[in-house]
């Protein structure tokens, strides 16, 4: 009983840890947002959103390629932990390193097509890619070790040199959104190297590809799905740049943040401790566990989603007026709309985390794509219509169809799924143990369980309920074996 009770203390303690952290991170983003609004106007504003953009599509490949893949396989519960976690450094660097390059070539073809304003924006945070991805994989190895209150002291190192870094600059007079961009870099320099410290590792390149190549098979889909999730919720911004300029873009920005600014703390949240825990719960307890944690953060994220949406119903543009400035009250129906589509996305995070848990990232991605090109052609059409609030309606519409297909997969994974009684066996010490299933069919039809398991876990060899696999099992679900 009280093994139980202690339990339930160090989860509640976790989670209460995860959202203030991720309340520190999104409110900083907020407040440079603002702040940025404020020096350098709406275009301005337009300007650093593209550039923020950008950023977050090698966020996505990060953790669709390197952290959600480490998560699913409970890679910092191994006995091999820290080579793990020395290899996922290396990862990191090496995609930083990537995409620094590639952002430094967009910027300088936009400058040279005389978009000068994103393109000094876009040149100015690519010597900062490396760090930031590290920062942010720092944070998830807290997340994954079950220690959030490690990532929370990561970002409290983080935001404070940023703002110190953002003061200075202003002080000294520069007006421009690449003062922001600089402070955020150095900010993130400095959560980088303090990440070195408190997990104890050195910097290496060594192993990088290896452990990407190794995770492929699941981080493949993952990542196509974090690169399209970038595409349905960041198109508005690349469209609104091509059809309505930095103004538009401007608008769009302050209308999404002044939701963001406190909803994304709750889906991220729901994102970092959820996947964990919803692994761990598949992992120890089976179907149950996984369904008893995703119900949990469904509701939480909806209830308190659903309480910013009524805020921002009745006071929007009071409330762009007195953040933004006078000039940003015309946005408040778009921020409406946001709202809207941000409490249907809280309605779906349960049904995003059985998907991972359970290895269907493929139908993920393909869910992901669909809803891409469908914001995308509804943004494009509307936005060209009805500006600023054509794209948040494409936004809606967006959302709306993700939200309806997850929740109709979801439904279907925990109906037909059979009875797992063990997952991930192989010989003892392996480099890479292959996954493997060995189950009990369900249901009449006992011939075609084999293949339904199979495609529902990913398994790469599947035995007979009365053939007990070779090799010592490492993980169980539903009860230990020898």
């Amino acid at each position: 009983m009280k093994s139980g009770r202690a339990t339930s203390q160090s989860r509640t303690r976790r989670a209460i840890l995860t959202t203030v952290d991720q309340g520190i991170f999104s409110a900083s983003n907020f407040a440079v947002g603002v702040a940025i609004a404020h020096i350098s106007g709406i275009a301005g504003l337009g300007s650093y959103a593209l550039a923020y953009a950008l950023w977050l599509v090698f966020q996505a490949l990060h953790r669709g390629l390197i952290t959600d893949p480490m998560a699913i396989e409970n890679d910092m519960r191994h006995p091999e932990a820290t080579r793990h976690l020395a290899a996922g450094l290396a990862s990191e660097l090496t995609l930083g390193l990537v995409a620094a390059a590639l952002i430094g070539l967009i910027g300088g073809v936009l400058l040279l097509w005389g978009q000068h304003s994103f393109g000094i924006c876009i040149l100015a945070l690519a010597p900062f890619l490396p760090v930031l991805l590290v920062q942010d994989y720092w944070r998830w190895i807290g997340f994954m070790r079950a220690r959030p209150g490690t990532a929370l002291a990561n970002d409290i190192v983080f935001d404070c040199v940023q703002a110190v870094m953002f003061i200075g600059l202003v002080l000294a007079g520069i007006r421009s959104p690449v003062v922001a961009i600089g402070a955020w870099g150095v900010g993130a320099a400095a959560g980088a190297v303090f990440g070195l410290h408190q997990f104890s590792v050195g910097i290496t390149l060594r192993g990088g590809w290896t452990k990407i190549r190794r995770h492929w098979p699941i981080s493949r889909w993952l990542s196509a799905n974090g690169v399209i999730a970038w595409g349905s919720g960041q198109s508005y911004t690349i469209l609104a740049a091509a059809i309505l300029g930095p103004v538009g873009v401007g608008g769009l920005r302050a209308a999404q943040a002044l939701v963001y600014g406190v909803a994304l703390v709750l889906l991220q949240s729901g994102t970092s401790l959820g996947l964990p825990e919803a692994s761990r719960g598949l992992a120890e307890r089976g179907l149950a566990g996984l369904r008893n944690v995703t119900r949990f953060m469904t509701t939480a994220a909806v209830v308190a989603v659903g309480l910013i949406a009524v805020v921002i119903v009745f006071d929007g543009a009071g409330l762009l007026r007195f953040l933004y400035g006078p000039r940003f009250g015309q946005y408040s129906t778009a921020a409406t709309l946001f709202a809207l589509a941000t409490l249907l996305s809280a309605l779906g995070l349960g049904s995003i985390l059985t998907l991972k848990a359970t290895r269907q990232s493929r139908l993920l991605a393909v869910i992901g794509a669909i809803q891409m090109t469908v914001t995308v052609i509804a943004i494009a059409v509307l936005a060209s219509a009805w500006g600023v609030t054509g794209a948040a309606v494409g936004m809606l519409i967006g959302s709306a169809m993700q939200t309806a297909a997850l929740l109709l997969t979801q439904h279907r994974t925990f109906r037909t799924a059979p009875s797992v009684l063990a997952i991930r066996v192989g010989a003892a010490g392996a480099q890479s143990d292959a996954v493997h299933v060995w189950v009990q069919p369900t249901g009449p039809d006992r011939a075609g369980a084999g293949t339904k398991i199979a495609q529902w876990a990913g398994a790469e060899t599947l035995w007979a309920e009365s053939v007990r696999p070779a090799g010592p099992v490492l993980q169980v679900a539903g009860q230990e074996e020898a």
